[in-house]
């Protein structure tokens, strides 16, 4: 029950919703995988504190959060939630699912 309240996107709903909206993308992974690949302008916030850190933000804007398998990042979403944000989004497949869907659009 408490994950079904997620709202799921995919990575090519993604992509079709950042050409059409600014997006925010928060990458709860561990600090040392974002330094390594990550998606552009994302930003890395752990997903216990992603609500405080992202407290100044507007909570009408749409955020999409995603880790490696989508666990760490349905957490970062509850916890966006419960703070009152309005378009929270779990990237379905995470970071993964991102890189297929680059390959296959460039």
């Amino acid at each position: 029950m408490f994950w079904r309240r997620v709202n799921k996107i995919t990575a090519t709903e993604a992509m079709a919703l950042r050409e059409k909206s600014d997006v925010t993308f928060i990458d709860v992974r561990l600090p040392r995988h974002f330094a390594q690949s990550h998606i552009e302008g994302a930003r890395n916030i752990h997903r216990k504190t992603v609500a405080e850190e992202m407290r100044s933000a507007d909570r009408a804007h749409p955020v999409i959060c995603y880790c490696y398998s989508g666990f760490s990042s349905k957490t970062a979403c509850v916890n966006l939630e419960r703070a009152g944000f309005q378009k929270v989004y779990n990237l379905k497949g995470g970071y993964p699912a991102w890189k297929r869907a680059s390959k296959r659009t460039s």
